[in-house]
């Protein structure tokens, strides 16, 4: 989501900022620890962030920019070695799963299970929002936050119109505009499909030390934590703004559209079969090398448009990809090779090792660092940017002391993902803006559960990815 109303200081600031990256860099003489070309690299890396956090130029274009900018400083030897991220099998995995959302809004799938919840909810306030959450976290494994948020942020309006729920005075409105969002990014956590941040990483990981991680693995390590983390969060948030009973009418409208939804359409059926079968290959995958998460994605997306399925049009398709996150994506994913082969990476892990952070040891060390990664993205949330810089430091810090290349990769994927602190990324600003809830209400609810997580991440990743030999 990019704004369109960032003020021109603001932008002027972000440009400003830019130049005086990429030309400071151009001065810094190198040196034995970090050579010239390196250093150029840390100050095109400082100046697209300057851009991204600003909004001063589209996602885009920025990244565009960036890219040319390669040859054009001599960083690289031509713009074909500066755009190799973009030829990744990651990117067009990136691209074939936003077509998922597009089939399931076409069709009653959430109503039906919504209206289920319900039955088991009654007027429970706290278990309506536990249900809320559960169902957002499960859908969200296989579909984008963002339109998963949509969707079940259309079936919470519904109950809290027809209940007469005021913004900023019902504490039903807070618990469902902030449990719904906080959901989405955990149930993403779970897959490489719940999000492009896993995907990203995945592939920084593949260029940084040539080893992957299959579908199932990354569900192995990463679904536990998912359901951990999807309690502790209902929890504090139903703990600390303790929802207000709901009357069964403000239900009924559910009731209603589940039961005009009652026969299951032929697209609708075609729909699950494609999920299904996706969610059945990319875990065959794991046995079927050529069965690649990238592979089953592109051979699904094919099948939404053969003739007998027809579940999508291209028009529509077009339209459901975020074009700029692409191109986002595309030059994260160069980047990461190119700070590596410079010694940007290198040159960072080493400043950091040196700071005596690496001599409380490794659990420690760990949970701090992922304290501070956290931290910078809930400030400064441009998750694929953290991960391109951050990801080649965290990986040779690990490789220090013994640890699999896979736990900071899948740990940094589920952190960059997890903000639960302030609504400053593009998920949460979504039932934000529907006025429901404050800054405060969501940092009172989310600090605990954003502590637990670094701390289940740092003792959890090591554990299981040895137990499976990742």
């Amino acid at each position: 989501m990019e704004s369109t109303n960032v003020p021109l200081s603001k932008r002027l600031i972000g440009i400003g900022l830019a130049a005086v990256c990429i030309i400071g860099s151009m001065f810094i003489p190198g040196t034995e620890a970090l050579g010239h070309q390196g250093i150029m690299t840390l100050g095109l890396l400082l100046a697209l962030v300057s851009l991204w956090v600003t909004s001063a130029l589209p996602l885009g274009v920025t990244a565009l920019f960036v890219v040319v900018m390669c040859p054009v400083l001599g960083i690289v030897g031509g713009l074909g070695e500066a755009i190799g991220g973009f030829a990744s099998p990651a990117l067009f995995f990136i691209i074939s799963v936003f077509s998922l959302p597009v089939i399931m809004l076409k069709t009653n799938w959430g109503v039906r299970l919504i209206s289920t919840i319900i039955k088991w909810t009654g007027t429970n306030s706290r278990k309506l929002v536990l249900g809320f959450m559960i169902a957002t976290t499960l859908v969200s494994t296989v579909m984008s936050d963002v339109p998963c948020t949509v969707l079940f942020l259309g079936f919470a309006l519904t109950i809290l119109k027809a209940t007469d729920a005021k913004p900023l005075e019902s504490n039903l409105g807070r618990c469902l505009m902030i449990g719904i969002p906080i959901a989405a990014v955990t149930g993403g956590m779970a897959t490489p499909a719940g999000s492009s941040f896993n995907v990203v990483a995945m592939n920084i990981l593949q260029q940084a030390t040539g080893t992957s991680i299959s579908f199932l693995n990354w569900v192995c390590v990463a679904l536990p934590v998912v359901i951990v983390m999807t309690p502790i969060t209902w929890f504090f948030i139903t703990q600390i703004l303790k929802p207000e009973p709901i009357a069964d009418s403000a239900l009924q409208g559910i009731r209603d559209q589940a039961a005009a939804a009652k026969k299951v359409e032929p697209h609708e059926v075609k729909t699950l079969v494609i999920i299904v079968g996706l969610l059945a290959l990319w875990i065959i995958g794991n046995w079927v090398p050529v069965l690649n998460a990238t592979v089953v994605a592109l051979i699904g997306l094919t099948l939404m448009f053969v003739p007998g399925m027809q579940l999508l049009t291209w028009k529509e398709f077009q339209n459901s990809v975020p074009w700029g996150i692409v191109l986002m994506c595309g030059t994260i994913m160069s980047m990461g090779s190119v700070v590596e082969k410079t010694g940007g990476a290198k040159f960072l892990a080493d400043l950091i090792a040196g700071s005596g952070v690496m001599d409380l040891g490794f659990f420690a060390a760990f949970a701090l660092l992922l304290a501070l990664i956290y931290l910078i993205h809930t400030v400064c949330p441009i998750g694929v940017a953290i991960l391109g810089i951050f990801l080649p430091i965290m990986i040779t810090l690990c490789a220090g002391f013994g640890v699999s290349p896979a736990v900071p990769t899948i740990a940094l994927a589920v952190v960059v993902a997890g903000n639960y602190l302030m609504p400053v990324n593009p998920t949460v600003m979504l039932t934000y803006g529907e006025g429901y809830y404050t800054f405060g209400d969501m940092f009172k609810t989310g600090i605990v559960p954003a502590i637990a997580l670094i701390l289940i991440m740092a003792a959890w990743m090591p554990f299981i990815v040895g137990a499976i030999g990742i």
